[in-house]
């Protein structure tokens, strides 16, 4: 029985492939969750035409049945090419798909961008954010502020949907 596990570029600890393509999966998701310039979700087709458009080295060989199944995690080891138009076409570093720490930063911000544009509240969270950029947890609590001054607005306007603080 052989061992399909390798080692991680994150802190040596052992995966396997299929945790790797998992990970992955999560962050295309994450991706196309929070990265919305259209005011909705891209379709793959988009994605994948986009991606072309911007003339990427390596991107052209993205299909939609493939970044269906990294979407999936069914597919493995995608080359570094197509991390890199993916990269590029959502705007985030192409450590965002290997690095944990680099991730989770990431997120953290795109929740943050997600929650000032649902909240409209930008001028005041933008200031607070050019403070806390250098943390994910002060890009936390920019958000949870964020997150209550948009209920607290939301209130102000009648909103009967949300129970008081």
């Amino acid at each position: 029985m052989g061992d399909t596990g390798r080692v991680s570029g994150n802190a040596g600890r052992q995966t396997t492939d299929g945790d790797e393509a998992q990970r992955l999966a999560v962050r295309l998701e994450y991706l196309f969750d929070h990265v919305q310039p259209l005011g909705r979700r891209h379709t793959l087709q988009e994605v994948v035409d986009g991606i072309r458009s911007a003339g990427e080295p390596d991107g052209g060989s993205l299909s939609v049945g493939r970044l269906s199944m990294l979407m999936n995690g069914k597919a493995t080891n995608p080359t570094i090419g197509t991390l890199r138009a993916l990269s590029t076409f959502f705007g985030v570093p192409v450590a965002y798909f290997v690095d944990d720490a680099i991730a989770e930063q990431t997120m953290a911000q795109l929740a943050l961008i997600t929650a000032m544009r649902s909240n409209d509240v930008r001028a005041v969270a933008l200031r607070a954010a050019a403070v806390a950029t250098l943390s994910s947890q002060g890009l936390d609590v920019v958000r949870g502020l964020v997150e209550k001054a948009g209920r607290s607005q939301e209130r102000e306007q009648g909103d009967p949907g949300e129970p008081a603080d």
